[in-house]
């Protein structure tokens, strides 16, 4: 995106005019619990790290490989409607975004500076875009995950949310529904890996993240785990069915799922 033609094409949205829509209920997807539970894991805590590493700057320059391009790439990945019109969100200053639109994309080209300094200086930039805007699906920066925890949302979630005026939930249950842990396993051993962003990033959270303390019991029951998988890849070797291997690596982390929920 190099011309000022292009940057309102970003900022364009599907809808010509905002319509008030329900907000879509989240719900947490079983394979996401028990990639969560798996590696002892918070699930609020790594939704929280996912909105933490969604990057404005990221979305217009692709040149990293990292958390932040990871968790970016899921949410342009997830398939919006067509263009048509303009983000309600950035109607009343936009020409003034595009301005500093335009400073990120020259930005993110300037020779001779590493990525991470590259995102680091758009910061104040993407601040001033922030407090441009007039936030239509984004208009409280607290999402109620449930009766006991809250998620933040940051800056950068938030404009990506308004660019595409798209509600903060239907990211996060788009983040959520693209991990797993079976369908994982069954590509790796037929070498037909797809391009997962979502899957990428989680795999990242997981050195990120702070894992939960485990039990004596919890970490009988990992060992069991470890012994169990590592036969059933053995066993799976000579399966060329992805429907078939998905299902057997689903059954044995569905039960250590349960186990591990039973022996709290």
């Amino acid at each position: 995106m190099n011309t000022v033609a292009g940057m309102k094409k970003y900022l364009n949205n599907h809808n010509t005019s905002f319509m008030k829509k329900d907000k879509p209920k989240l719900t947490i997807p079983l394979e996401f619990k028990i990639a969560c539970a798996t590696y002892h894991l918070a699930i609020p805590e790594v939704l929280q790290l996912f909105i933490d590493h969604i990057s404005f700057y990221d979305s217009l320059s692709h040149k990293s490989n990292d958390c932040y391009r990871f968790a970016t790439n899921t949410l342009l990945s997830h398939p919006h409607p067509p263009i048509e019109g303009i983000s309600p969100a950035f109607q009343t200053n936009r020409d003034a975004i595009i301005k500093y639109v335009r400073e990120i994309v020259h930005m993110s080209v300037r020779p001779r500076t590493a990525e991470i300094k590259r995102r680091k200086m758009c910061i104040p930039i993407v601040k001033k875009i922030f407090n441009l805007m007039e936030p239509k699906v984004t208009t409280s920066r607290t999402l109620q995950l449930d009766e006991a925890n809250t998620l933040q949302l940051g800056i950068d979630f938030s404009i990506m949310c308004e660019t595409h005026n798209c509600q903060p939930e239907v990211y996060l249950q788009y983040f959520m529904d693209q991990v797993s842990l079976p369908e994982t396993h069954a590509r790796i051993g037929l070498h037909q890996l797809l391009e997962n962003h979502a899957m990428a990033f989680f795999c990242q959270a997981i050195t990120k993240s702070n894992a939960l303390l485990s039990s004596p019991s919890h970490k009988a029951l990992q060992i069991e785990f470890i012994d169990h998988i590592q036969e059933l890849h053995l066993r799976l070797f000579i399966v060329r069915s992805l429907e078939k291997r998905r299902q057997k690596y689903y059954e044995l982390y569905e039960n250590y799922y349960h186990k591990l929920i039973q022996s709290v």
